[in-house]
């Protein structure tokens, strides 16, 4: 939701090839971190910067990608169902518009459905107790400053983040609980007209601004209590294996270097370099070791920024002690010490 891009997923979209594409589309470079709380804002620079690029052009661009490398991609499709097993291969039903459901027989299959947790295969497969459930509202607005700035806005039981993207347009998406949003009128609009009268940094950022579309958009969701890199012979790919904390602005790139990590694990097991039986839990080993740390970091922290008190607390902790959003930002991350790539874009 946030359509923050982190330095990261820059340099995996670099490998890709696809890093060319992106750069034209000129998104905002983002260069600073504020955090508001409690009538405070803190602003640090960003150990390394990152980019606002919408999901929409970003996911074009990786769509038309693929197929120009040979990708058969199937547009406006839906998978209704999925059967087999990881050792035996799998036997996919597509239906594309009204037309009868085609079968594909797939030696192995990746499953990025998102919040969807379960594959389309009878009973959910995660009977696991859920937490309470969350809900995240997004938005695009014009008229706002380009600010090299991704942005934290908390509030009681809620927080909204912004950041520029490309076309000079603001991204704007809040997470809250369903509870804390029915009782401010339930709908986007009072959402965002209670986050006004919270927040006075968001207020000063957005006052003026005019949305770009009439609708938000809105998912509802809840944490699972185990991420599952590998369920019923399927290989999880970003928050299917394990919900990202949206507020760590890196949910497009752990979405991609996941993709990456089942993709060369996949060549290898093709290749005959390593075992086939064994590619499921060697692809499982090594989500985990990437990710697991990185996904506690970032619900703890969402857990202190749905706190007031310790959301106030951690912004004044960020005025005092600035090396702090270093230690978190990598935390959250894993980010190589390498130089940043540039964009030579106003």
């Amino acid at each position: 939701m946030w359509e923050f891009l982190s330095p990261e997923g820059g340099d995996l979209l670099q490998r890709l090839g696809v890093w060319p594409q992106v750069q034209a589309v000129c998104p905002q470079r983002v260069e600073v971190f504020a955090l508001s709380a409690g009538g405070r804002e803190a602003r640090r620079p960003l150990p390394r910067p990152g980019w606002g690029v919408s999901r929409w052009t970003l996911d074009a661009l990786l769509w038309q990608h693929a197929q120009a490398r040979g990708a058969v991609a199937w547009d406006r499709s839906t998978v209704v169902s999925v059967q087999g097993e990881f050792a035996q291969g799998f036997s996919l039903a597509v239906r594309c518009s009204e037309h009868a459901p085609e079968i594909i027989q797939a030696r192995a299959a990746l499953w990025a459905a998102g919040r969807l947790w379960h594959p389309l295969r009878g009973a959910p497969l995660h009977r696991h107790r859920v937490r309470r459930r969350l809900v995240g509202l997004k938005a695009h607005f014009q008229g706002v400053q380009r600010d090299p700035c991704v942005a934290l806005h908390t509030v009681p039981q809620g927080y909204c983040g912004s950041v520029g993207v490309e076309g000079g347009q603001l991204n704007l998406c809040c997470l809250t609980t369903a509870d804390a949003l029915r009782r401010v009128g339930g709908t986007p609009a009072t959402y965002l007209a209670y986050m006004l009268r919270e927040s006075p940094s968001l207020h000063a950022r957005i006052a003026q601004a005019t949305p770009s579309a009439p609708h938000w958009q809105a998912v509802s969701f809840t944490y699972a209590k185990r991420p599952t890199p590998v369920e019923g012979g399927l290989w999880m790919v970003g928050d299917s294996a394990g919900m990202i904390a949206p507020l760590t602005g890196d949910g497009m790139g752990m979405g991609l270097r996941a993709a990456e990590l089942a993709a060369t694990t996949l060549l290898a097991a093709f290749r005959g370099d390593l075992m086939w039986r064994g590619a499921p839990a060697e692809y499982a080993r090594r989500w985990r070791q990437e990710f697991m740390a990185r996904l506690r970091w970032g619900r703890l922290l969402e857990a202190i920024l749905l706190n007031p008190r310790l959301a106030a607390l951690g912004c004044v902790a960020l005025h005092l002690a600035p090396a702090l959003l270093g230690l978190v930002y990598h935390r959250t991350r894993g980010i190589p010490r390498t130089a940043a790539l540039e964009i030579p874009c106003g």
